[in-house]
């Protein structure tokens, strides 16, 4: 009997650690995704590499 109850402390200690990983994971995606909307927040217009020159060029660098 203790054999059984054992088992179902370790299934439940796993899926418990497995649950915080998921809520920690997500935390730190919705933190990331919220830095990078943060980041372009003003700037909805897609630049490429020579966008980017001609910008440097303007700012006299």
């Amino acid at each position: 009997m203790s054999y059984v109850v054992a088992g179902y402390v370790v299934v439940l200690s796993v899926l418990f650690l497995y649950g915080a990983q998921l809520v920690w994971r997500r935390s730190r995606l919705i933190r990331a995704a919220k830095r990078v909307e943060a980041a372009g927040a003003g700037d909805d217009v897609v630049r490429t590499t020579s966008d980017a020159g001609e910008d440097l060029e303007a700012l006299g660098r």
